[in-house]
């Protein structure tokens, strides 16, 4: 697998935090980890995708995308509407949303994945460093 980058959209620094370095600790090419604090912060981030292009270079944009649901501003779900945009004006299809939540809501789940670009939907502190790792491995791969 190729180095690739990845995305933490979470309001809470400690879930962002303990993420980081369970991906730190997986056996994974991360090379860079970016963060935005909500869903508004994570569609500025792509709609400045000339400047980051050019900044980061190969490691914009990110491969992965782990999104919380429940967020000030702009919400998990309100970000997926945007990005439904945002992934067609900017040709991003290749990015892979991992919803990252505390929400074990099936009907969250299911309006999560209904989004074709949504490929995985993680429980906060259910999972160990190996199990993020091969699941990353398999969606990277799909």
């Amino acid at each position: 697998m190729d180095p690739f980058s990845i995305l933490i959209v979470d309001d809470n620094e400690d879930d962002r935090y303990i993420l980081k370095r369970q991906l730190n600790s997986a056996q994974l090419p991360i090379s860079k980890v970016f963060e935005a604090s909500d869903g508004q912060k994570a569609v500025d981030f792509f709609e400045n995708d000339k400047e980051l292009f050019d900044l980061f270079d190969t490691l914009y944009p990110p491969k992965f995308v782990f999104l919380d649901i429940n967020m000030p501003l702009m919400n998990g779900f309100e970000f997926l509407e945007q990005f439904e945009v945002i992934r067609k004006k900017f040709a991003l299809d290749a990015i892979i949303i991992v919803m990252f939540s505390s929400s074990e809501r099936e009907k969250d789940k299911q309006v999560a994945l209904s989004h074709s670009f949504v490929k995985g939907y993680f429980i906060k502190g259910s999972f160990g460093v190996n199990n993020l790792t091969e699941q990353i491995t398999l969606l990277a791969q799909s």
